[in-house]
C-alpha cells in the first residue's frame, strides 16, 4: 500500500477545521473563551471534558482517556 506523502497530510491537517470536523460527529461544542468544550466520545463522560482549540485546530481529553491531536487523529480515534 502507498504512503500518503507527508505535504498532503500536513495540507489536510491545515484545511481541515477541526470544530467542523467534531460536530459532524455528532459532539456538542460550547465556547469557552478561546476553546470550545464538549463531552468526549470515547470514554463515559458526565461533565464536559473534551477542549478544542480553533486556533491551533487540535483537541484533547482532559478526562479519563487523555488523548488528543490533530485532525487525522480524531478520525483515526474514532474509526479505531
Amino acid at each position: 500500500m502507498a504512503r500518503i506523502p507527508d505535504e498532503e497530510i500536513e495540507r489536510l491537517k491545515r484545511e481541515i477545521a477541526i470544530e467542523r470536523l467534531v460536530t459532524g460527529f455528532g459532539i456538542e461544542l460550547k465556547r469557552t473563551g478561546a476553546n470550545l468544550v464538549g463531552r468526549c466520545p470515547f470514554h463515559e463522560d458526565r461533565t464536559p471534558s473534551l477542549i478544542v482549540t480553533p486556533s491551533t485546530n487540535l483537541w484533547r481529553c482532559m478526562g479519563k482517556c487523555n488523548v488528543g491531536g490533530s485532525t487525522i487523529d480524531w478520525v483515526m480515534r474514532t474509526q479505531a
